[in-house]
């Protein structure tokens, strides 16, 4: 049994007796001790009431279920004359499965969902569910914003095709979320950063946001240190939604072998096929006004791209505004950047983005799928934080 109890590897407990089938193993196991401390007084105690039997869920042994049966000692202390069971470390109170086996089922549904962790465990789903919640709230750091610097902003939709959106907060140097806020309202987000402790404000140096004015306002209002930047791919997103604008307004009047020319146009010219280049060059002749549209797309994205201060970038944007305004080209985007060009070209001070945000959203959207959809949101906010501990 010596053998047993060094594979168990529970300290102060050894193997008594061992029993297995084709899929579960069952050890007895004892205490080495034959004292117990009296939680009230403080004094030792062999004086033994009564035992009560316990069986407890371990990690799997050889492949097979693993069960520790345990008789519980109730002891009376001779002192005081308090009675108490004996204190078990390696289960939490009134817990069927050991600490270290529900460290495990918490790892694989951090990874799969909770349905497959118990079929694969052979128990229920409320079972799982309940430990990966309690895991959840232990392992979750208590002040997650210890350190944060530059802060993210951006949404994600709860359920594909339901018009609810949850708010992510992120840690942009870090790239993992800090907190999930249910409803994407600036009133939830006020809320949120208003509870935050002063010092927790003032640590933060950087906010990025899409181009939303309730956002604006919050973080302008809540985090006054804060320098608020426009993530420069919402920028570039409206560039292309005027650029794919008239591209579709003029496409009729290209020739056809030009007409397939959506990539090749709204495209990063550099990353281009020969094939998308050949088009491109037939757009350049058909068209000589999406020629100049289309340059001016790919110099607003030179201008992001290159390295410059915040006031050569300024000069730089001013410079492309003029050009667009002169080719009466991009009005949307025009009227869009005057209107947040300080926080769009406070960009060139630390080229902050919400890049980072873009792998967490893909990862939630994995977490998702497998799960079908989450019905509560509690559950959906510590799935996302928990797959990124």
């Amino acid at each position: 049994m010596d053998m047993f109890s060094q594979i168990l590897g529970i300290t102060g407990f050894r193997v008594t007796h061992v029993d297995a089938n084709d899929t579960e193993l069952h050890l007895s196991i004892a205490c080495t001790s034959g004292t117990g401390v009296c939680p009230r007084c403080g004094h030792t105690t062999t004086q033994v009431r009564q035992r009560y039997p316990r069986i407890i869920r371990d990690l799997p042994m050889s492949g097979k279920a693993c069960y520790l049966h345990v008789d519980i000692r109730y002891f009376d202390c001779l002192h005081c004359r308090h009675n108490f069971p004996e204190s078990l470390d390696f289960v939490d109170p009134k817990r069927q499965q050991t600490t270290r086996y529900e460290a495990s089922i918490f790892h694989q549904v951090r990874h799969t969902t909770v349905w497959y962790v118990a079929q694969q465990e052979g128990l229920t789903d409320q079972v799982v569910a309940r430990i990966f919640l309690r895991q959840a709230l232990k392992h979750l750091p208590s002040s997650p914003f210890d350190g944060v610097r530059r802060l993210g902003i951006d949404e994600i939709a709860e359920r594909k095709g339901r018009k609810a959106y949850d708010l992510v907060l992120y840690d942009l140097d870090a790239g993992t979320p800090i907190d999930v806020l249910e409803n994407r309202t600036q009133a939830e987000l006020r809320a949120y950063l208003e509870a935050l402790p002063l010092q927790t404000r003032t640590q933060i140096s950087e906010v990025c946001i899409d181009m939303w004015r309730p956002y604006a306002t919050v973080v302008t209002e809540q985090l006054a240190h804060a320098r608020l930047v426009i993530d420069r791919f919402h920028v570039m997103k409206i560039v292309n939604a005027d650029l794919k604008a008239l591209k579709n307004e003029v496409k009729k009047d290209l020739p056809e072998e030009a007409k397939a020319c959506h990539y090749p146009v709204l495209k990063n010219q550099k990353d281009l096929t020969e094939k998308q280049q050949q088009v491109l060059d037939q757009v350049y002749q058909a068209s000589p006004t999406l020629k100049d549209a289309h340059q001016l797309k790919e110099e607003f994205r030179t201008i992001f791209e290159t390295d410059q201060t915040v006031f050569q970038g300024q000069e730089s944007l001013r410079k492309w505004l003029d050009k667009a305004k002169k080719a009466t080209l991009f009005s949307d985007a025009v009227k869009t950047i005057e209107n947040w060009f300080q926080p769009i070209t406070n960009y060139f001070s630390q080229r902050t983005t919400n890049g980072p945000a873009e792998g967490i959203n893909n990862k939630i959207k994995l977490i998702k799928r497998m799960a079908y959809g989450f019905r509560n949101f509690a559950n959906f906010r510590l799935r996302i934080l928990a797959a990124f501990l």
